[in-house]
């Protein structure tokens, strides 16, 4: 599927429009952005731009923990191992070794700047997740570590004198001058468009959630910077690996909520509306198996009880001990008459985070020069085709550390001082019909749930592109004048280059399932799909992976332990 897009969504012109001038400018204020522009700030004048408030990114909502190797029992080896399984051989084994091993350091800077996480005692509560063979999950306020960890990390941003801080405004595109990202086009109520010139431009806008229907992720999570990376010239890839929690609270007619994978670690049963646990049917590692075997796991009992949901099952486990872990959960759930301790959860997938993203090298840098990418929006190479249960946030952790050192010291290099370029974007006059906005966004997250969810197939692919393709000719040719229509333009590019991917991946490989195509197939598809705005989709061989479970291996070598940092005086 070709997409026509404009080069920039909105019309511009350097004498009609407001310029800012900062050092490194850093779009979204989630935990990777704002680790990012804490790393930067050191010397340099750091902007960060937020599209909502400060507590609506993904990292604030985030119920699980962070995941690292702590507990006496564990090692590197084995979260690496369980990380590439995860993975289903796309992973990057050199990424998944360098995060693993500073995941412990990024736990203990949380720690020093004041992130409360949980404790037994004296040490750190460690808890399991799914794909997790040991207890590494660390936690704070029994089901919101994001909540605690942007409270700590906000309040160090904002006590940092050389970053500042623009809330409520929209990222319209990057400018480039020359094939390099020299800033971007924004907008706020207060100011209308204005153009901020930087040095270094470090993107951290998050996931893609809302672009289908069934979803955890917040109203913000539009796929804004991936759209926005390709119009520039980045590269994306792996586009067609979006990964579904599998347990959504389910109550028709209401939001959806997540119900942390944590729930499970601490031995919630699934069961169907029979009342049978049916997990174990599916995979030895029942309720622990890796999100995408679970997330299967439920559709195909769904279809065969014919049931728009199945059941999360708490009763059997200690109800104050429950009550006590899961505050949040449990006060969610009494808003629709649940009490968690006796009556089953209602729970169905959706879509969480995105796997795929702006390709990146280990220090964040995109294939755009002067452009770093962190967090969600990033392909790095630590999660393949499948995400390991809390290990999103301790990427965004070391991620944004490295991309804001690095793109500092570049910035450093470059004497010259800032100043505006002879760049506009003419206006572009409509004449045709008024658009219904809302009735084309719905619909494209029905029919991405319907064709590209958890489970695809060919035909209903193609029908899809079709759709959509049709959408796009007469959406991305117009100018919209807010975030509304830019929200949407963005939403269509992204979906087109999702079911592009998910057409061409003819097999199933982690959180892609094509139905036409039940196998994996290391053979043909061991390697990534690239998108690129000036070519054709083209592939990448993924490095040489690990075939082999480290635990087999007779050479075992103990991780560090960092269990003294912990003590409480």
């Amino acid at each position: 599927m070709s997409i026509s897009t404009a080069r920039y969504l909105a019309s511009f012109h350097p004498k009609k429009v407001p310029h800012f001038f900062t050092d490194i400018l850093v779009v979204g204020g989630g935990l990777a952005g704002m680790r990012a522009a804490l790393e930067a700030a050191h010397s340099l004048s750091v902007l960060v731009v937020t599209k909502d408030g400060l507590q609506a990114s993904n990292s604030a909502h985030a119920q699980g923990g962070i995941a690292a190797v702590l507990g006496p029992e564990d090692r590197f080896e084995d979260h690496a191992a369980d990380t590439l399984i995860a993975g289903g051989a796309l992973c990057d084994p050199e990424v998944v070794r360098s995060v693993v091993e500073e995941a412990p350091r990024r736990i203990v800077e949380l720690v020093e700047w004041g992130t409360k996480f949980d404790q037994i005692g004296s040490r750190l509560a460690l808890t399991r997740e799914g794909g997790h063979r040991h207890n590494r999950i660390v936690h704070a306020l029994g089901d919101a570590t994001g909540k605690e960890v942007m409270r700590a990390v906000t309040e160090r941003v904002l006590q940092t004198p050389n970053i500042s801080i623009w809330q409520n405004t929209f990222l319209i595109d990057l400018v480039t001058d020359n094939a390099s990202c020299v800033g971007a086009l924004v907008w706020n109520r207060q100011h209308g468009k204005t153009l901020i010139w930087a040095k270094q431009t470090i993107l951290a806008t998050g996931g893609a959630g809302q672009i289908y229907r069934e979803t955890t992720n917040p109203e913000v999570a539009t796929g804004d910077g991936l759209a926005v990376c390709y119009r520039a010239g980045a590269e994306l890839r792996d586009l067609e690996f979006m990964q579904f929690h599998p347990t959504v609270l389910y109550m028709a007619g209401s939001s959806r909520h997540l119900i942390t994978e944590a729930i499970r670690g601490e031995g919630a049963h699934l069961i169907d509306r029979h009342g049978d646990r049916f997990m174990l049917g599916y995979d030895a590692r029942a309720e622990l198996a890796p999100r995408d075997i679970v997330s299967r796991a439920i559709v195909a009992q769904m279809e065969k009880t014919r049931h728009p949901n199945v059941y999360l099952d708490l009763t059997h486990l200690d109800p104050q001990r429950i009550r006590g872990r899961f505050p949040g959960i449990t006060a969610l759930c009494a808003g629709f008459g649940l009490d968690i301790t006796r009556d089953r959860i209602p729970v169905r997938p959706g879509a969480h985070y995105m796997m795929g993203g702006v390709t990146v090298d280990c220090a964040g840098r995109t294939t755009l020069p002067h452009l770093w990418a962190v967090g969600e929006v990033a392909s790095t190479g630590l999660h393949g085709g499948n995400r390991l249960a809390s290990n999103s946030l301790s990427e965004a952790a070391i991620y944004g550390a490295r991309a804001g050192q690095a793109a500092s010291q570049e910035a450093a290099k470059r004497d010259a001082g800032l100043c505006p370029l002879p760049l506009e974007n003419p206006q572009v006059e409509w004449s045709g019909e008024p658009l219904d906005i809302a009735d084309i966004r719905n619909s494209l997250k029905s029919l991405m749930w319907r064709a590209c969810g958890v489970q695809r197939d060919g035909q209903d692919l193609a029908e899809a592109a079709t759709d959509i393709s049709g959408w796009c000719r007469y959406v991305l040719a117009r100018q919209f004048s807010n975030p509304i229509g830019w929200e949407l333009q963005n939403m269509l590019t992204l979906a087109s280059l999702m079911i592009e991917a998910a057409s061409l991946r003819a097999e199933t490989r982690g959180g892609h399932v094509r139905t036409d195509y039940p196998d994996q197939d290391d053979v043909a598809w061991n390697h990534h799909l690239c998108f690129h705005r000036d070519g054709a989709p083209s592939s990448k061989a993924s490095p040489d992976r690990l075939t082999e479970d480290p635990l087999d291996s007779a050479d075992r070598s103990r991780a560090p332990r960092v269990d003294d940092v912990f003590i409480v005086e």
